[in-house]
């Protein structure tokens, strides 16, 4: 549901952005593949859970992590976990 499914990238474009996220030695690309910033300072990593077995239960109420900070940061990523049991339906709402 992205731009490799959109049309705006040919089919071989689509196959060139794959190759070269998932294989090495990378195969050239005709853009530039450099970070267009660098992120400067400590990097700290936010975790729900410090250990997880085997499963977590999900109670039905809200789970989330809130911090506050006194200067400015960037979010580099997150991760969102399903189900062990299968394909599952989820609705969720993020907000950063």
């Amino acid at each position: 549901a992205g731009p490799a499914q959109s049309g705006i990238l040919s089919d071989r474009e689509v196959v060139n952005l794959f190759l070269h996220f998932t294989v090495n030695p990378k195969p050239k690309v005709d853009y530039i593949d450099r970070p267009r910033c660098c992120l400067r300072g400590k990097e700290c990593s936010i975790n729900r859970f410090q250990q997880v077995e085997s499963r977590w239960g999900y109670s039905g109420t809200s789970d989330r992590i809130r911090f506050t900070v006194n200067r400015r940061i960037s979010i580099v990523g997150f991760g969102l976990y399903g189900s062990i049991h299968g394909p599952t339906d989820y609705q969720v709402n993020i907000q950063v």
